[in-house]
């Protein structure tokens, strides 16, 4: 008479519980990812080293493969900056104006001006299965290389700022944005590094089946 009301009852612990697990295994890959890779740890095709991208497949193999075509799993590296006063005259704007110490005279064009904007991104894994970062895809006059990662230099004097932003228009991780006179805090110029995970998941039609996936800033 207990069977069919517990039965039901374990095996739903079982699965809620292992799903919660796993979840908590991607949200801790992307914390621990996202920090070797604000430290400079490099897991790009291109110019990675063999030892980090050996340690990115000894972290997510128990969650799945990273393989470009069949894989089960991908992780975008992002490296996203603010253009603001000190940002667009240290990039060279002919432009931009002069700056007089902490004093900056914005009298040219800077039109990423007080927007966040991609200086890198580059991704390991199979992208098909999300189709892109959640925080947009660096396009427009950027330096694309053949092979990841893609180095880019943001044309803060361009007119199509949208498209060389990604969405990064909407981006609100960091606040309040750089008031740029003199406070402590994010500074505008320096480096917000995102690191994003997502593992493909085999579960029940209704909870898990999709995937699990966790975002870390830094």
């Amino acid at each position: 008479m207990l069977i069919p009301i517990w039965l039901p009852l374990l095996v739903g612990t079982l699965w809620i519980g292992s799903s919660m697990i796993r979840e908590q295994q991607v949200t801790q890959m992307a914390r621990d990812l996202g920090s070797m890779y604000s430290r400079g740890t490099d897991f790009s095709t291109a110019t990675g080293s063999a030892a980090a991208n050996g340690t990115l497949t000894q972290i997510t193999q128990q969650l799945g493969s990273l393989d470009p075509s069949n894989g089960t799993g991908v992780v975008y590296f992002s490296t996203i900056t603010y253009a603001g006063n000190s940002y667009c005259y240290d990039a060279g704007n002919p432009t931009y104006g002069t700056k007089s110490g902490t004093t900056y005279s914005r009298t040219g064009a800077c039109t990423n001006y007080g927007r966040f904007v991609f200086t890198e991104q580059y991704a390991k894994g199979n992208t098909s299965l999300t189709g892109g970062s959640i925080f947009g895809t660096p396009t427009g006059p950027f330096i694309v290389t053949t092979t990841p990662p893609i180095t880019t230099t943001p044309d803060i004097t361009g007119a199509d700022s949208v498209s060389r932003t990604g969405n990064l228009s909407s981006f609100n991780l960091i606040s309040p944005l750089p008031q740029e006179n003199g406070q402590d805090g994010y500074q505008s110029g320096q480096p917000i590094y995102v690191v994003e995970v997502y593992f493909k998941s085999n579960g029940i039609l209704g909870f898990t089946q999709g995937g699990d996936s966790a975002y870390a800033v830094f």
